[in-house]
């Protein structure tokens, strides 16, 4: 009992955190994709701290509220489509053996993610995209920032692996010793 409250009072704390770092995340311009991920990174840490089960149920309230009540939609496209369950999903693509596969196959997950995402916030926010198509598009999907899209998510999933190792060898021992007392 005393740790199904435990998980759940810290699942609790995070999602709120979440929350919070979403809201910043539509305030501050230079934080619409750093918001997102850094709620990803508190996903991450629930996971580990209480078990995936209620680490996905995190993941779907923080997405949910961050749908309804954060004003900027990309924001919260962003992590729910992309940032908020991919440290979820990255320990099972982890386990493929091949290099080559394993950055393609996260490549693709991230690109369908982004494809998916923004493609529905077109539809969603901005019905008259079809006839725009071609200019928006071209804004939009551009080259450039295409690829500091896939370069910025290859250092976010790097970034995960050397954070988890931070949060277990020097965090975590400071927040058990802390909740010990």
């Amino acid at each position: 009992m005393k740790r199904q409250s435990f998980a759940i009072s810290l699942c609790g704390v995070f999602g709120a955190l979440s929350i919070v770092m979403m809201l910043l995340g539509a305030v501050v311009p230079v934080a619409m994709y750093i918001a997102p991920a850094a709620a990803g990174l508190l996903i991450m840490i629930a996971q580990v701290e209480c078990d995936t089960k209620m680490a996905w149920t995190l993941y779907a309230a923080v997405s949910f509220i961050s749908l309804l009540f954060v004003p900027d939609k990309e924001v919260s496209f962003v992590y729910v489509f992309l940032l908020g369950y991919y440290p979820l999903v990255k320990p099972y693509l982890d386990k493929i053996r091949k290099k080559w596969l394993n950055v393609l196959v996260k490549l693709l997950v991230f690109n369908g993610a982004l494809a998916v995402g923004y493609g529905l916030l077109m539809v969603l926010f901005f019905p008259g995209w079809s006839e725009m198509q071609g200019q928006t598009a071209k804004l939009l999907l551009t080259v450039s920032i295409w690829l500091m899209g896939n370069l910025a998510f290859y250092l976010y999933d790097k970034a995960i692996v050397n954070l988890l190792h931070l949060y277990k060898g020097l965090w975590q021992p400071k927040l058990h010793r802390m909740l010990r007392h």
